[in-house]
């Protein structure tokens, strides 16, 4: 349930706390365990108010990750490569800090067999990708990105590389560190697409 614009502040309280013991139990117990039950244990809060505010867990599934990912987007201040940097590397740290990578490719793999989640999964990629879409978007308009750059292919090049060291690598081996490379590899693979054209910055490993 999202919240209105005019809510009572003890019912922002209650959101607050309810999604605070959410966030808790899914870095101490893992995702599995957010459900509606555990939560009002955690909390403190009883089970029919939880009920009032998510009927069903995949209502609390859906503020909790929103929560999440609107806290680690970061905002651009107009320059390409910097701004993709801070974004990823945002990323990059909620997967590893917050539980939101083992949460996300859970039901990434679950949505195949289940519409709910499904529908969940799309949300948070929409959600996810929007201020690296936005920032994508800025470079096109202001020609440092090809014209004809498909939106979808741009983020999966640049998340692609970080979720595979995810899964992949120890996390003493994930490190922000391989971000800025990822974005030369990008920056440097659109370029050489276009051929060259106007206004093409050349991005070098400055960091």
């Amino acid at each position: 349930m999202a919240p209105s614009a005019e809510i009572d502040p003890r019912v922002a309280r209650t959101r607050r706390d309810v999604l605070a013991a959410a966030r808790e139990v899914m870095l101490e117990e893992g995702w599995e365990r957010v459900t509606l039950a555990r939560v009002a244990e955690r909390s403190g809060y009883a089970r029919t108010t939880l009920y009032r505010h998510w009927p069903q867990r995949l209502d609390l599934l859906r503020d909790l990750i929103g929560e999440e990912v609107r806290l680690l987007h970061t905002t651009p201040a107009g320059d390409l490569r910097e701004d993709l940097i801070a974004e990823m590397e945002a990323f990059q740290a909620a997967l590893t800090t917050s539980g939101l990578g083992r949460m996300m490719i859970a039901i990434g793999q679950q949505a195949r067999d289940d519409a709910e989640l499904a529908d969940l999964s799309s949300s948070v990629r929409a959600d996810g990708s929007k201020v690296l879409r936005d920032i994508i978007a800025a470079g096109v308009e202001r020609r440092e990105l090809p014209s004809d750059l498909d939106p979808d292919v741009a983020v999966a090049q640049l998340v692609g590389p970080v979720l595979f060291r995810f899964l992949f690598e120890s996390e003493d081996d994930f490190s922000i560190a391989s971000v800025p490379s990822v974005v030369d590899w990008f920056l440097a693979g659109t370029n050489a697409a276009r051929g060259g054209g106007a206004r093409v910055r050349t991005y070098g490993a400055r960091r």
